[in-house]
């Protein structure tokens, strides 16, 4: 399909108003102050948010988990409530220094639609 020069235009204006709806959420998200930890033995990770009035209002931990072979794999916490600064949890093992299973990797996620 050959796009014409108006067709182009309004393909172009609509990224640019598509890339501005983004900018405009971003400084809310900026107004949450989260948190993450892992525990002691390496398990299980942990991720706390908190920032009320705003509408990212909630959150989960995301983990990367790795063996002693070097294998990952992923583990998501459940969302919690970021205003009443709840927190989420992820295990990649209750025993770590028998299965050799640890926390690699951790981040926090916010849900920008909730």
């Amino acid at each position: 399909m050959k796009l014409t020069r108006i067709g182009a235009a309004a393909v172009g204006v609509g990224l640019a108003v598509s890339a501005t709806v983004v900018g405009v959420a971003t400084p809310a998200l900026a107004s949450a102050n989260c948190t993450t930890w892992i525990s002691h033995d390496q398990g299980t990770g942990y991720a706390k948010c908190t920032g009320g009035g705003t509408r990212f209002d909630t959150h989960r931990v995301k983990v990367v988990c790795m063996n002693s072979a070097g294998h990952t794999h992923n583990v998501n916490g459940p969302w919690v409530n970021t205003r009443d600064g709840e927190t989420s949890k992820a295990v990649c093992s209750t025993d770590p220094g028998h299965t050799g299973i640890e926390v690699y990797r951790i981040s926090v996620e916010t849900d920008p639609f909730d």
